[in-house]
């Protein structure tokens, strides 16, 4: 996911959070055997409870629609409301969530068959079947949907042929040089041709170009999610938002969406034919209530944490070493290192970004351990390296740092060797005590080692993600979180080919596109892991459309009477602690 993984975000000044009142955790209602004597037992102190609203603290969705989405805290939100065929346990292996086990593989690797889980149904009671779920697929290659990762989906045989549909020679489909009309006879049999078919209502096949070695994992992710089809037939019709999704929408995930309020908050309940078994922690939820409070500012937040109106936040890491020596005693901080790495995008298409020397001056410009300490109170992790260690094909934290360490008088040298920037660059960053102090440190370093303005604009978070996807900016702080534990994660649909998925930076390098090819469908996993090594290299020493500068991890905050967000808290959180578990949060007895 793209950290910015952000879509909605418009230009505020900071937002005063009102009265965010949440409910007390109730216990369980005392009931009788059946036969009007014994009351039943009481949950023992820190058992899981029945009932109670949970606030928690989150960024806004741009879109709640998982066959468009690329940012966190879409996902998180999308993946609380829909689930997929499998699910990622603990381990990051797939688990069958409404899969009956694992895929039936054909020897050749290209043919892959899902058998359902009997019985399964949407939260408003009609039947979840197979067609639901290829109408998912349908619906993230649609050329008019144009799912930002359907590149994930380009071995799906004919999925590249049918998205590209429009497109005409910008490459770029809905642009006034497209093609074919939507609605053509030709986008149809595009359509149709896509590998993926209903058998009957609970067996779905999947016809592969290549063998896919990933494949099972992919269907965990949310681009594959159902669509509930007796209510969206159409792959390329809009997908409800907003306050417009209250009562528009099915849901086959935990929860459901009762109400959406732009800009201030969510509410949802539990949804009605959730199963345990579709769970990989084998959870229901016990919530009578969530409530997702909208706030980019994590200072706001915290106060708001502190004043017992929010259950969760994230952390103001301004403040951090109090936040730790308040926090840390009581149980109620965690750190969480997770793989994701931020750094410095450039729009490699605004001459003159698109000369290295002139990106890597930019890079070299900025003390960015200095940044980390001042704006994020040292809670980053500082890397020189793309990939991180510990992932396939990661690299140590001081990969190349030769090349990408601090430097002013080399960063005046390159630049001046490379013309200099004769003209004012746009630097866009999402509002937010943290966000805007690295903003601030960035324009004002750029200013005094290069003599470079950079304009910096503050954004509510939805509108700085539609910015990236526009690509209308120069320079962006924002980076990525691995959606699932392969090196391909880090490289497909971001740096293969410009202008595609989410290379929203045009990196445009022939050896990275050429390793890619004969490497994204080879079941030699030692030649394949080399390979994305080599890519790693490539990213960091051509600045091929990121100067990376820190790992990120979490800090997050959670009362001592809620469960299932610290314990669950993972590397496939999206923004929230255990987000990707929401079924298992709950109160636990006093």
């Amino acid at each position: 996911m793209s950290v910015l993984r952000n879509w909605r975000y418009l230009l505020l000044s900071m937002v005063a959070i009102g009265a965010l009142v949440a409910l007390a955790a109730c216990g369980g209602d005392d009931e009788g055997d059946g036969g009007g004597g014994e009351e039943s037992p009481s949950p023992a102190a820190g058992e899981r409870i029945d009932g109670g609203t949970l606030t928690v603290h989150t960024i806004e969705p741009q879109s709640i629609d998982p066959h468009f989405s690329s940012f966190a805290q879409d996902i998180s939100f999308e993946r609380m409301f829909w689930r997929g065929l499998y699910s990622l346990d603990t381990d990051n292996e797939p688990f069958p969530a409404y899969a009956d086990g694992d895929p039936e593989v054909s020897a050749d690797g290209t043919v892959f068959t899902v058998n359902l889980k009997e019985g399964a149904l949407w939260s408003d009671g009609e039947p979840l079947t197979a067609d639901d779920w290829v109408l998912g697929f349908l619906r993230t290659c649609n050329p008019v949907n144009a799912g930002e990762y359907q590149y994930l989906l380009s071995n799906l045989a004919g999925c590249d042929d049918y998205f590209n549909a429009l497109a005409g020679p910008d490459g770029d489909p809905g642009t006034t040089d497209d093609n074919l009309a939507a609605d053509s006879p030709e986008v149809a049999a595009l359509h149709d041709a896509v590998g993926v078919k209903a058998i009957d209502d609970t067996t779905i096949e999947f016809t592969l170009a290549n063998p896919g070695p990933t494949f099972q994992t992919i269907l965990s992710l949310w681009m594959t999610f159902p669509v509930p089809a007796h209510l969206l037939p159409d792959p390329g019709q809009p997908w409800p938002a907003g306050p417009d999704a209250v009562g528009a929408l099915a849901y086959n995930g935990p929860y459901e969406l009762t109400e959406y309020v732009a800009g201030t908050s969510a509410t949802m309940v539990s949804n009605p034919n959730w199963k345990a078994e579709y769970s990989p922690l084998d959870a229901v939820p016990t919530l009578d209530e969530i409530q997702l409070r909208f706030i980019d500012d994590h200072a706001v937040a915290q106060r708001a944490y502190e004043t017992d109106e929010l259950q969760f936040a994230l952390a103001d890491l301004t403040q951090l070493e109090s936040t730790v020596n308040q926090f840390e005693p009581t149980g109620e901080y965690l750190k969480l290192v997770r793989p994701s790495t931020r750094g410095l995008q450039m729009q490699l298409e605004h001459p003159p970004l698109d000369n290295l020397d002139v990106r890597l001056a930019l890079g070299k410009a900025i003390d960015w351990q200095q940044m980390i300490d001042r704006c994020y109170s040292g809670g980053h992790e500082y890397t020189t390296t793309w990939i991180p260690q510990g992932i396939p094909a990661g690299q140590p934290t001081g990969y190349q740092a030769d090349l990408y360490a601090y430097n002013v008088a080399e960063a005046q040298q390159m630049l001046e060797d490379a013309g200099g920037i004769d003209r004012e660059l746009v630097l866009v960053v999402r509002l937010g005590t943290e966000t805007q102090c690295a903003g601030a440190f960035i324009k004002e370093a750029l200013r005094t080692n290069l003599g470079v303005t950079a304009n910096l604009e503050e954004l509510e978070g939805p509108v700085r993600s539609a910015r990236f996807r526009e690509e209308t900016f120069d320079i962006f702080p924002g980076g990525w979180i691995q959606d699932y534990p392969d090196p391909e994660n880090w490289v497909l649909g971001q740096f293969d080919e410009p202008g595609v998925g989410l290379n929203h930076y045009n990196c445009d390098d022939p050896e990275i596109q050429e390793l890619v090819a004969d490497n994204e469908f080879n079941l030699d996993q030692a030649a394949r892991i080399s390979a994305y090594e080599r890519i790693n290299e490539i990213i960091v020493t051509e600045v091929c459309g990121v100067f990376p500068y820190y790992h990120e991890a979490e800090h997050y905050l959670v009362k001592p009477n809620v469960t299932g967000l610290l314990e669950n808290a993972t590397g496939q959180d999206a923004s929230m602690a255990g987000d990707w578990a929401i079924e298992t949060w709950g109160y636990t007895s006093q």
